[in-house]
């Protein structure tokens, strides 16, 4: 085998390897991202549902 060839297989294998260490990056942020929207969408609810809760006892009272 001469050295071009291994170095370019090197770099074909390092190159995959890095790819897929990216995308894996790139899922994890999603993942993450999704998660902070649904606690968002929660966290809403419930401001919205205490604001609710906090006019009516205005009213009654």
């Amino acid at each position: 085998m001469n050295d071009d060839y291994v170095q370019e297989k090197t770099r074909r294998i390092v190159g995959r390897e890095a790819l897929r260490r990216a995308s894996r990056m790139v899922q994890a942020w999603r993942e993450d991202e999704q998660e902070n929207a649904r606690l968002a969408k929660q966290i809403a609810l419930l401001v919205l549902v205490v604001a609710m809760l906090g006019a009516a006892l205005f009213i009654l009272f």
